[in-house]
């Protein structure tokens, strides 16, 4: 009988399903057909009541980030985190508990802040011994939810996370740096660009297409810059059907997607991308050797992976269109361009799914 891995994730934002996938990918990469795997939306299969806050995630961020921030901070401290846990745990443990009865995994892994200190407990109503791992999926700034010192193992991506855990708890022998975990397709690095090769602007604001993408591309279009643009509109279909209807207005060569899993070859064909601040966009784009422009970020949670940015010179961020334009010009010149991309050899982490997927297999 195959040996089973269960993954519990929440869709508040596709980085912890797509974390959640690029694991599994790696898994099943490094032993073929060997595991049993399976992902589970915790609050969605165990919790309708919890799943309603859950499914409001998407609309806050959109529509009012400064609050998101605020909710943040002020759950970022561990008595009120108790209290939250109090307060979800009769909507969710017993049908959590009974989830771990039924799929009896032979190791738990967990995407998600917000499902950790239950996870321990259901693990322990439900009599079995499973190893329980928590990947933090915040590469810099995590936030106290993720942490919990009752887990076998917890798995950062940064130096700057290990040493927040160790701060918020976590014994330093349970953690590993590792990196992000993306899809393992990028795992294989920038595929040779296709010739001849005009200079390349990879523009994509994560999956929900935010952060000011049309002002973006009207600054580049009034500067005549000598650029072909590549846009990722994600679920933004208001901004796909505009851009197709006017594509041929501007004064590039400029190509649009939807939503698409086509990423690692069109990051392969870019020089350059401007991005939302996500943790898994910023790693994916070190994957493949692409300097980054920061264009927007969650207050919050994503505040740490701009400071990354510019700590390790991998990248510049503004939220100006005019300067965005600046700082395209500026990597247009080969010498500015090589350097950043040193500094990107030191801090990319390309494997990082596989070397979590090891850690996973070693408890099987």
């Amino acid at each position: 009988m195959k040996k089973k891995i269960l993954y519990l994730f929440s869709d508040t934002g596709g980085g912890h399903r797509s974390g959640a996938k690029a694991l599994m990918n790696a898994v099943n990469e490094l032993k073929p057909g060997r595991f049993e795997q399976e992902m589970v939306d915790v609050f969605a299969e165990c919790s309708g009541f919890l799943n309603i806050f859950a499914r409001l995630y998407a609309p806050v961020i959109k529509f009012s980030p400064k609050m998101w921030g605020m909710l943040y901070y002020f759950l970022d401290d561990e008595k009120k985190l108790e209290q939250l846990e109090k307060i979800s745990r009769p909507f969710i443990l017993k049908d959590l508990t009974k989830l771990i009865k039924k799929v009896r995994p032979d190791v738990i892994v967990s995407v998600h802040p917000l499902v950790n200190h239950l996870t321990v407990q259901a693990i322990k109503d439900s009599g079995l011994k499973v190893p329980f791992i928590v990947v933090v999926m915040d590469p810099v700034t995590l936030h106290r939810a993720w942490i919990n010192p009752k887990v076998d193992l917890c798995l950062v991506a940064t130096k700057e996370a290990k040493k927040l855990a160790i701060k918020y708890g976590m014994p330093e022998k349970k953690i590993k740096v590792e990196g992000m975990p993306i899809d393992p397709r990028f795992a294989k690095g920038p595929q040779k660009k296709k010739t001849p090769h005009k200079f390349t602007v990879l523009l994509m604001g994560g999956g929900e297409g935010a952060g000011g993408m049309y002002e973006i591309i009207q600054a580049i279009d009034q500067a005549k810059l000598k650029v072909q643009l590549i846009v990722i509109c994600g679920r933004n279909q208001k901004l796909e059907e505009k851009l197709k209807a006017e594509a041929l207005n501007f004064s590039f060569p400029l190509k649009v997607y939807g939503f698409t899993d086509q990423v690692p070859q069109i990051m392969s064909q870019s020089d350059l991308i401007i991005t939302k601040a996500g943790p898994g966009s910023i790693a994916e784009a070190l994957a493949m050797n692409l300097p980054i422009i920061i264009t927007s970020w969650l207050p919050g949670q994503e505040e740490g992976n701009v400071r990354f940015v510019e700590a390790e010179k991998v990248g510049q961020v503004t939220k100006d269109p005019q300067a965005v334009v600046e700082m395209i010009q500026d990597l247009q010149d080969p010498n500015e361009y090589k350097k950043i991309q040193k500094n990107i050899e030191r801090a990319r982490k390309p494997h990082a799914a596989f070397d979590i997927a090891a850690d996973i297999i070693k408890y099987l």
